[in-house]
């Protein structure tokens, strides 16, 4: 039984009232001058579609998707016979990477675990050596029982050059499986130097290249200049350098810097060396002398010149040495020797 309209609360006055009568609003006031901006707004706007297509694959292009069709011709013309569908098969860049990175991984295993990747003494090639034997300069390398992918070459010709003063250049590289190749230069000797022996020493001789290295004598040589002196050849003149203390625990822990080797004979006198074999009198020795230098025995007077240690205006010493030595005879005087170690202060004993 529907209830009356004086019976209804005002709520359900409203509710009614809300579904017979449509809600009027209110219209917002706007300036004249924003109506007019939102309207040429709305006119300048440019309104795009975009046609969409259905891209869904049809039943029969979804199957055969990745697969090539097949036809043989038959002997009926215009007739070929279709056979299945053949998948295509594409190998990719990450695939072949793959592939790649799996071989070299067995590669480098194969390396660390077959012993026919270890260096040996008959995979060592020397070469270039001539006074230096094989057998001193593989003693020297520690790369015995070593995979040739641990083998470091820089660090075997340090120790190459290091402990061969005689060898001027060495060059190390490796080749599998196992090869380890050494190419060495040797220095070549062009001074004999003779010490004399004295009562706490014993006579010995080195010798000499070009550059001022010293080093043992190896065999038989015979070389062109021979020096006879009463002292090892001085070393080459160097300042001295003033050392920055460091901590005990820097110097643990840093490592061995390597320094290329240095001459350890003074050039100049290597210099002088082989200046005065030029000048010096056939049949005569060249001498040196740890106070005065280098000279010989004058074989037609029997006295000792000296020249010094540099190769410094030896033609004005020479022209000075016969100047005096005419003053000697002329005063009849018979010295034990001459020295013209300072060209503007010889003298004579």
């Amino acid at each position: 039984m529907a209830r009356k309209p004086e019976e209804l609360s005002r709520a359900d006055q409203i509710r009614a009232r809300r579904h017979i009568e449509p809600v009027k609003r209110k219209p917002i006031e706007r300036a004249p001058q924003e109506s007019t901006q939102r309207a040429a707004r709305s006119a300048s706007r440019v309104v795009t579609r975009r046609q969409y297509t259905d891209t869904q694959a049809t039943p029969q292009a979804e199957s055969s998707r990745g697969h090539r069709p097949v036809y043989i011709p038959t002997s009926t013309p215009g007739k070929e016979l279709r056979l299945p569908a053949v998948p295509r098969v594409s190998v990719g860049m990450r695939v072949f990477s793959g592939i790649l990175a799996l071989l070299l991984l067995v590669g480098v295993i194969s390396m660390l675990k077959s012993d026919s990747f270890k260096v040996n003494p008959n995979g060592i090639n020397i070469r270039g050596n001539f006074r230096v034997s094989n057998a001193e300069i593989a003693s020297k390398l520690s790369s015995y029982g070593t995979r040739i992918i641990e083998v470091e070459p820089d660090k075997i010709e340090q120790v190459i050059i290091r402990d061969f003063p005689d060898i001027k250049t060495v060059k190390v590289g490796v080749s599998l499986p196992a090869n380890l190749n050494v190419l060495v230069v040797e220095r070549i000797p062009s001074i004999i130097w003779f010490v004399d022996a004295t009562e706490e020493t014993e006579a010995s001789q080195i010798w000499i290249d070009d550059e001022g290295y010293s080093f043992e004598v190896r065999g038989a040589a015979s070389l062109p200049i021979e020096v006879h002196a009463n002292t090892a050849p001085p070393p080459p003149f160097k300042p001295v350098e003033m050392e920055k203390p460091t901590a005990p625990e820097e110097t643990e822990t840093e490592e061995e810097i390597f320094k290329e080797p240095e001459p350890n004979v003074d050039p100049r006198l290597v210099e002088a060396i082989q200046a005065l074999n030029q000048l010096k009198p056939q049949g005569t020795q060249l001498r040196y002398d740890a106070r005065r230098g280098l000279g010989w025995v004058d074989p037609n007077y029997g006295w000792m010149v000296y020249f010094g240690r540099s190769a410094e205006h030896l033609d004005l010493k020479m022209a000075q040495y016969q100047k005096i030595a005419e003053l000697i005879l002329e005063r009849n005087l018979q010295p034990t020797l001459i020295s013209l170690e300072f060209l503007h202060a010889p003298y004579f004993r």
